[in-house]
């Protein structure tokens, strides 16, 4: 059992959307945290680190933490909304400037973002009964399999995509258009998951391994027109949806 498991579990078992955790409340789970938990802010970021893997297996982030008095509060998801609901956006053309959450409306791709999919598959895993083992921070494009999962002597390997964005995710871009529209865009991510599940078939055999994408309609036409081939690789396809149910293609 990893030092900071009894984080991720406890975090699972909560059903409020936030948790407010002071630091003498965290080291009660987990034993002594280091100085650089009390000093420095990146100890806490909702990134690779051991300590962050174990929130965000359980579907959670880090959304505030406050070292003067010790305290950090943890919210549902991978993301926090607060600064994006309040981002000015400037169109690409000019006009009137815009919220973020304005520009999300007419994005379809704003809620489905890889890493807000993979932050509910997790979620929905772990309430399922599966123990996380990896979980990939897909916002850093790390490397190597986005959610690896155990039950039951069973290992399951999921690759995960989100739906494409009109606009440009970097912030140095922010408010311009894609050349590309997100439905050719989806069909590309389609098709590197499915070569990536291939890739990981045959590295691991005995592995079950799946692809878990948007619950949108292109990714379930994408499926129809594919569904017997990925049977026969041995490909599961997970829908999730925006309230964080799970279905099986």
């Amino acid at each position: 059992m990893g030092k900071y498991d009894p984080l991720r579990d406890l975090s699972a078992s909560r059903q409020l959307d936030e948790v407010v955790l002071t630091f003498d409340e965290v080291e009660t789970l987990v034993g002594p945290l280091p100085p650089s938990a009390h000093e420095h802010r990146a100890w806490w970021a909702n990134d690779s680190k051991v300590q962050a893997q174990a929130w965000r297996s359980a579907g959670w982030h880090v959304a505030a933490v406050d070292q003067t008095i010790g305290r950090v509060t943890f919210a549902r998801g991978t993301v926090g909304g607060a600064y994006l609901a309040t981002r000015k956006v400037e169109p690409a053309t000019g006009g009137t400037p815009r919220t973020r959450g304005e520009a999300n409306q007419q994005n379809l791709g704003s809620d489905m973002t890889e890493e807000a999919v993979q932050g509910r598959l997790v979620a929905y895993l772990v309430k399922e009964g599966w123990r996380i083992l990896r979980v990939a921070h897909t916002a850093n494009r790390e490397r190597g399999t986005d959610v690896l999962a155990t039950r039951h002597e069973r290992t399951l390997a999921v690759e995960v995509k989100g739906y494409p964005s009109l606009t440009y995710a970097d912030p140095r871009r922010a408010g311009e258009l894609k050349p590309t529209q997100p439905t050719t865009q989806a069909r590309h991510w389609y098709a590197q998951a499915v070569l990536k599940c291939m890739l990981i078939r045959d590295e691991e055999p005995d592995v079950d391994v799946a692809i878990a994408l948007p619950d949108v309609p292109t990714y379930r036409s994408l499926f129809q027109r594919t569904k017997t081939s990925l049977h026969w690789a041995g490909i599961d396809v997970l829908f999730v949806a925006g309230d964080g149910e799970v279905s099986l293609g």
